[in-house]
């Protein structure tokens, strides 16, 4: 007997917009999914083997083998698999296909991991909540990078632009632990965005261990801006609520102050901020993600255009809408056959 069900699952990019580095510490974030997808199609079958076929690698083995099985390029979708609460005993193989380049900072590991962890819930039945999918997104990424906030794997499980407080301990998440859910609230917001990229990408990662050292005999001080970040964070929050824009934008002008003081700010991206701030379009511009390359988000309430003299027309420019919709997942047929 053949046996072969089929599923598929998806998962938007995302953005940060406010919370970067101090959300690594208990305060709160603003993020974004964007309308460019990472989508995976599964087939349970029963040739007691899982295969992966992606375009950054194909591999192939035995069942068994999964629990012991590494794989840097595919970590996050192994990290899932071997992390997530139901036996894995048939055959699977998974097609994994991206509209966005993983050099980009569009969170493709976040967005894999999310897509990885939704069609397992749908594969499996558990009907765990985006907050549950969250927790278990969490452990994978402490296990593979051994911090980080995963403000972005919320963005991408819940769509839409989010409300992000992460739970207490959020660093000391561990296999048996019992902590409380985040706090994932989305927005009724209508917003426009182009992500300018710098050209180059400094892992998060290092950027966190950069910051660090700068500041290891300032402690004090790196504590404050990450108060301060923390505090615009929730005042941007409340514009939001009070349906006040113009606040809100100025927090994100504020914020990008602070992430100069921080040290992640750099004449390339100083540029593109300083152009970008010039547009009508644009309301506030600032850095988005870790900073030390990668890209500047510019934001406003209107379509932004550049025109055909601007500095940012020598830059990869990312013009996506925000999606709705966050990651989901679906079986498409069931064949059995003697």
């Amino acid at each position: 007997m053949t046996y072969s069900q089929t599923f598929r699952s998806a998962a938007p990019a995302n953005t940060m917009i406010l919370g970067e580095h101090s959300v690594v510490y208990g305060y709160p974030a603003i993020a974004a999914a964007l309308d460019q997808w990472i989508t995976i199609d599964w087939e349970l079958n029963d040739s007691n083997r899982i295969e992966i076929f992606s375009e950054l690698e194909n591999v192939s083995f035995p069942v068994t083998e999964l629990y012991e099985f590494q794989n840097s390029k595919l970590n996050f979708i192994f990290s899932a698999l071997q992390n997530f609460p139901a036996d894995i005993h048939c055959g699977l193989t998974l097609k994994v296909k991206s509209e966005f380049k993983s050099t980009i900072g569009l969170g493709s590991s976040a967005a894999v991991l999310a897509a990885t962890l939704q069609g397992l819930n749908s594969i499996f039945k558990t009907q765990l909540s985006i907050q549950s999918l969250w927790l278990l997104g969490k452990r994978c990424i402490l296990q593979i990078q051994g911090r980080g906030s995963a403000t972005d794997l919320a963005a991408s499980l819940a769509g839409g632009i989010i409300f992000f407080q992460p739970p207490k301990d959020n660093e000391k998440l561990s296999k048996n632990s019992d902590i409380s859910h985040p706090i994932i609230r989305p927005y009724a917001l209508k917003l426009h965005a182009l992500l300018i990229y710098a050209g180059y990408k400094t892992p998060t990662a290092e950027v966190l261990k950069i910051v660090a050292e700068h500041w290891q005999q300032q402690p004090d001080r790196l504590t404050s801006i990450y108060e301060q970040m923390g505090n615009i964070t929730q005042r941007a929050d409340q514009a939001l609520a009070d349906n006040d824009t113009a606040r809100f934008f100025s927090a994100c002008q504020a914020y990008q102050q602070q992430m100069v003081k921080l040290g992640v700010n750099d004449d390339t991206l100083q540029t593109l901020i300083t152009e970008a701030q010039k547009l009508d379009s644009v309301n506030a511009a600032k850095i988005s993600g870790s900073g030390l390359g990668d890209c500047i988000i510019a934001v406003g309430e209107k379509t932004i255009t550049l025109p055909n003299n601007s500095i940012l027309n020598h830059y990869q420019q990312i013009q996506v809408d925000i999606s709705p919709q966050g990651a989901w997942a679906k079986s498409i047929n069931t064949e059995i056959s003697q």
